[in-house]
């Protein structure tokens, strides 16, 4: 089995980790040393941004959000992060979750969260129950021909999934069905994308298990291999079950792995992707709905498959397991990853040494064949030194389960680079949104671990060039990971993420007798951004520019205020551009003013405003939402 170290820092697991562990950790012995001696700290393997830009954090800067759920459980991925928000053909969009109500040992209740968002409505009120009546993770989420939703959660414990489907479009999935098992072996880590029926999943195996049991196979001379499903029936029945995708095999590497994979699915073609530091960048395309795949390489290992016996002395640039995949409006697929670095000077164990202060994200698109750096951590930089500089605590793990000599905390999320977790989007004119996690300097909590926030670039021109750097969050004292954006976008990039008020995880970070990660509710946060602020450059400040002017801003409707007919009080879900005051003037069919309101002093960004219609006759309205020198106005039935 693959062993992966830190330079001088050992990588180690935590038995809370049980089946979610990252593949290479080794959860039952005892802590190794690596023989390297020298602590690599590099930050970014680019001088410079790419465009120049810095997208720092401010304080005065905060940008509201809207809460759709919460959990206990904060660990959404190990590595790539899944398509968790899915838009319905109508604007409609369902968010899927890990959720745990419970901070309980083991969090038996653990499995997946659901929320919704009509055409028509803003959120439901916040629920993070699960849809199963049994113990899942790692949900993926879709729309069926009729509209109606699935969710896939795996059980880790027996391996397989469970599959939920909705009564309606706009009903909580409720039915359960157990499938894809493969006793004795055990499937979980899925990512599923579909086109109506047919459903496309993709998974690995579980790489812990109890002393003398089979934990997962072996084909082709890979452990624990990448795996492909498909159903065409909306999941009831499975014509493909785990099967091997070809080229997948031991000349490309010895090991799979959780996570290190994403799916997109677009009419008849299927684009799935596969990264390791030590394997490269594989992408298989599909043009006939899955029934054959053509392999391509989005970018090459030259000392694949991993030999231990082989030197890597030059510190080769790859990837970090981290990767998304999307195909465009032409059928070419992007694919996005972040940067990684590895390092292996001795010969004498099976180990290697990786650099997870790197911050990189990198872009390929099929139609030219070229890949380029489309973000760094210098965009992030607060001093102006041009680098993203970290503490130590952001990138180092835990040693035997306890925080290294020296250290307060421990922030590092997995084996991956600091710059991480690409998801992409695409909007009907063929413009490419891609969000990432990173941490910001300069941002830290009080034991010296810094903060993450999101990042966004955007392309244009079908992925030739790309944008400057921008920060969609900035939440002061909070981080922001696990992002994910919907597939489509509609003049609005919709963006999901887990907000926690500690750096790093509980379940990889937290040392139980000193208790530096405690198990704390997580909230998961929404935000509609209007593309044409991202393409204004205004949702983040950069650096050297001032705090913005209140109440000088534009006002924008998300949805349209629900219910609708109304009586008493209906909800609208806005966009404010700048911090500032929104006043609402409620109008009759002939025109003349019957009430207004004012919310004052709101933050930027997004807000579910409550207009009320007490006292109002049935009838026809208009309402206009006047901000700055902007107003928008909708028509809204009282009932």
């Amino acid at each position: 089995m693959k062993k992966h170290y830190l330079l001088a820092l050992s990588v180690v697991a935590l038995q809370t980790l049980s089946a979610q562990a990252p593949k290479g950790l080794n959860l039952n012995s005892a802590p190794q040393t690596a023989t390297h001696g020298k602590v690599f700290t590099e930050q970014s393997p680019v001088k410079h941004d790419v465009m120049g830009n810095s997208a720092q954090r401010r304080e005065a800067d905060k940008t509201r959000f809207i809460r759709i759920g919460s959990t206990y459980y904060d660990l959404q991925t190990n590595y790539a992060m899944p398509r968790r928000m899915i838009q319905h053909a109508d604007g409609a969009i369902s968010a899927v979750w890990t959720t745990s109500v419970s901070d309980a040992l083991g969090y038996p209740g653990r499995g997946t969260g659901y929320n919704f968002r009509s055409a028509a409505k803003v959120w439901n009120p916040s629920d993070s129950t699960r849809v199963e009546n049994q113990r899942t993770g790692w949900p993926s989420v879709g729309v069926l021909a009729d509209g109606t939703v699935y969710t896939i959660g795996h059980d880790a414990t027996n391996g397989g999934f469970y599959m939920t489907k909705s009564s309606s479009a706009t009903s909580r999935p409720s039915s359960v069905t157990n499938i894809l098992t493969e006793a004795p072996y055990k499937p979980i880590w899925a990512r599923a994308a579909n086109n109506g029926d047919n459903i496309h999943l993709i998974c690995s195996y579980t790489d812990s298990a109890a002393p003398g049991e089979k934990r997962a196979p072996t084909r082709k001379g890979i452990f624990a291999p990448m795996v492909y499903s498909r159903s065409t029936d909306g999941g009831v029945n499975w014509d493909k079950k785990h099967i091997m995708l070809p080229g997948y095999d031991s000349t490309l590497t010895n090991n799979g792995g959780s996570d290190q994979y994403a799916i997109d699915v677009k009419g008849n073609t299927v684009a799935i992707v596969n990264a390791d530091m030590l394997q490269g960048v594989v992408l298989w395309k599909s043009t006939d709905n899955g029934e054959t795949f053509t392999r391509i390489f989005a970018d090459s290992f030259r000392y694949a498959p991993y030999n231990a016996k082989r030197l890597m002395p030059d510190t080769p640039i790859t990837n970090d397991g981290t990767v998304d995949v999307i195909i465009d409006n032409n059928n070419n697929v992007h694919v996005f990853w972040g940067m990684g670095r590895v390092l292996d000077t001795d010969t004498t164990d099976a180990s290697y040494s990786f650099f997870p202060g790197i911050q990189g994200l990198v872009h390929w698109d099929e139609a030219s064949n070229k890949q380029q750096i489309i973000a760094s951590g210098a965009s992030f930089d607060n001093d102006g030194d041009g680098a993203n500089s970290m503490q130590q605590a952001t990138f180092s793990s835990l040693q035997s389960g306890a925080i290294p000599s020296g250290m307060s905390t421990v922030a590092r999320l997995g084996n991956t680079s600091c710059m991480r977790q690409p998801s992409a989007g695409i909007s009907a004119d063929g413009e490419i949104y891609c969000i990432f996690s990173v941490p910001v300097e300069g941002v830290q909590s009080d034991l010296g671990a810094d903060y993450r926030d999101l990042g966004v670039v955007y392309s244009t021109d079908g992925g030739a060039t790309w944008s400057g750097t921008q920060n969609i969050t900035q939440e002061r004292m909070l981080e922001d990971d696990f992002g994910c954006v919907a597939k489509n976008v509609d003049g609005f990039l919709h963006v999901m993420w887990q907000q926690d008020e500690i750096p790093g995880t509980n379940l990889q970070n937290n040392q139980s007798g000193f208790g530096n990660h405690p198990v704390n509710l997580n909230l998961i946060m929404y935000q509609a951004i209007p593309v044409d602020e991202i393409k204004a450059g205004t949702i983040g400040h950069y650096y050297g520019l001032g705090v913005e002017k209140p109440n000088t801003g534009k006002v924008m409707v998300v949805n349209q205020n629900y219910p609708n007919p109304f009586t008493g009080t209906t909800d609208v879900l806005i966009y404010l551009t700048t911090p500032g005051n929104v006043q609402i003037e409620v109008r009759n069919a002939m025109g003349a003013l019957v009430s207004t309101q004012e919310y004052k002093q709101l933050d930027k960004g997004n807000h579910i405003l409550n207009i009320n219609g007490e006292g109002l006759s049935t009838g026809i309205y208009t309402y206009t939402l006047i901000a700055g020198g902007s107003s928008v106005s909708k028509t809204m039935m009282v009932k």
